[in-house]
């Protein structure tokens, strides 16, 4: 009867370490929209997924997670997020944040979360993404008129002194 325990927890650990979600995000949203989750995960080694096309009016992706901590009861060690295309390439990451990572528009993209749950009922973590628009004409148009206006007041300051 022992014996059968003992087989029965064994198999329960192995199956709680090979943990595995798959999120569909859809089109990742453009700032300041984000999408968020909130996931936990059995005590273990983990591998989340959270599956999404790039936005045709993306101009660059974000993404990052943090652990959410609760003394002994929820902790996870070594979390990382990586960004992977549709084949299956390590495109960034490695740590809790991939940044401003340049991608292709109606292209088809995956971010990896893994980790290892640690406390005593798991672990949990925030995950948040999306993608930063890109940048108006006008935004250029009135960065270097400002440009250019600094640029005339400093010749005018060397013409006076």
């Amino acid at each position: 009867m022992i014996l059968k325990s003992l087989a029965a927890a064994a198999a329960l650990v192995a199956s709680a370490s090979a943990m595995a979600v798959t999120y569909n995000i859809g089109t990742l949203p453009v700032a300041p929209s984000v999408y968020n989750n909130a996931a936990s995960v059995p005590v273990g080694a983990f591998t989340d997924i959270y599956n999404f096309m790039f936005p045709m009016v993306g101009d660059k992706a974000s993404a990052s997670a943090g652990s959410i901590q609760l003394n002994s009861l929820l902790d996870i060690r070594n979390l990382q997020v990586e960004l992977y295309d549709a084949s299956n390439t390590w495109i960034a990451g490695g740590g809790t944040a991939v940044n401003n990572i340049s991608l292709v528009g109606g292209a088809n993209y995956y971010y990896k979360v893994t980790g290892t749950a640690t406390g005593a009922f798991g672990g949990a973590y925030a995950f948040i993404a999306s993608a930063s628009p890109i940048p108006e004409p006008g935004t250029y148009a009135m960065m270097l008129a400002g440009i250019g206006a600094v640029g005339f007041l400093a010749m005018r300051r060397r013409a006076r002194g």
